[in-house]
């Protein structure tokens, strides 16, 4: 029962880190400074999935510039996220994206806590849909410097203190995890805040080691490269990725891939994980105002080495539409609402940033 508990802990992980990382995707370079020295934009919240059901919440955002004789990095941006859902899951962090000394260095932070009211499925005797909740505490630091032209590599740390409890067993448990990184990217997109014409390729390697006090240790890498395409005489900008998820030696049911919010869009329960993830999408990013765009995606991931043998080599297809608002103009700094649907499932999701 103890391997079930500890299974889902790093749902939690993952959903509190997902704001903060993925922000991160969507900046650096030349381009995307704000005019003067900061500028505020409170942003409201709103989510829906199948499992924790309707998350209101706020998300003020500060987008300022460190030092003003630096004219050629990008904006750095502060903010923090706020939410409560229907099924009384809650979690409130703060995050921070730096680019210092003329784009030589970036700086990626995150904190905070949270409660959430999750499930997961098991074929086998236990079967069906399980209910548990976890509480955790979780921080993360980030950096990175340049190395030539527009290569970067840098290390990361990840802290988190997590409590998990099954909904229909008296029994609980404790996870503290510490995990270190190796992150390289090749990043020749035009305008990192929204390119329209370029690449993003990643590499992240992430180890949760036995000697740095971990009780479930793993290895994982990361592949993943982003293209992107201008369009309707470069208003529009049609934008393709790739990922691969790999585990290193026998990852335990905590440690999987699961199909999500980034990769792919329209799968909300925690259905589908496994030792290896790979996944390929398209996304049509439509302008039609200054300030206002609209976004249509389709694609599909597979998971292999899964916790249920029958989810191996599934296809998995999501497709749906968004909206955008720009809260940051100068630097098409953009948050809003997709909306997308799976196999038997589906969500609304809330973005900061374009999701790749």
């Amino acid at each position: 029962m103890k391997s079930f508990l500890r299974a889902p802990s790093l749902l939690l992980i993952l959903a509190l880190l997902l704001m903060s990382v993925h922000v991160q995707g969507q900046l650096g370079g030349k381009a995307g400074r704000i005019e003067g020295k900061a500028k505020f934009m409170p942003i409201p919240y709103l989510n829906y999935d199948r499992s924790m059901g309707f998350a209101i919440g706020a998300v003020p955002l500060l987008m300022f510039n460190p030092v003003e004789k630096d004219t050629i990095s990008p904006s750095s941006l502060v903010g923090g996220v706020f939410t409560y859902s229907t099924n009384k899951t809650w979690f409130t962090m703060g995050f921070g994206m730096f680019f210092l000394d003329e784009d030589n260095w970036r700086i990626t932070t995150a904190g905070g806590l949270g409660s959430i009211n999750f499930q997961f499925y098991m074929d086998g005797l236990v079967g069906g849909w399980i209910p548990y909740n976890s509480e955790a505490k979780f921080f993360m630091l980030k950096v990175e410097r340049r190395i030539y032209k527009k290569f970067y590599g840098g290390l990361s740390y990840i802290f988190a203190d997590v409590i998990t409890s099954l909904e229909d067993y008296p029994v609980a448990d404790s996870l503290t995890l510490h995990g270190l990184g190796l992150n390289l990217s090749l990043d020749l997109r035009d305008n990192p805040h929204y390119p329209r014409s370029g690449s993003l390729t990643e590499i992240k390697y992430n180890a949760f080691p036995e000697f740095f006090g971990n009780e479930a240790t793993s290895q994982k890498i990361e592949l993943s490269t982003n293209h992107y395409f201008s369009t309707r005489q470069d208003k529009d900008v049609v934008a393709a990725r790739f990922y691969a998820g790999l585990g290193l030696g026998e990852l335990s049911f905590a440690q999987q891939f699961i199909v999500n919010n980034k990769d792919i869009r329209g799968y909300t329960q925690g259905a589908f994980r496994g030792d290896y993830l790979f996944a390929l999408q398209g996304e049509y990013r439509w302008n039609f105002h200054e300030r206002w765009g609209a976004i249509a995606y389709g694609g599909v991931a597979t998971v292999f080495e899964a916790i249920n043998e029958s989810d191996n080599g599934k296809l998995l297809p999501g497709a749906g539409t968004g909206i955008r608002f720009r809260a940051f103009p100068e630097t098409n700094f953009s948050v809003g609402l997709d909306v997308a649907v799976g196999i038997e499932d589906w969500g609304i999701y809330f973005q900061i940033g374009e999701v790749f």
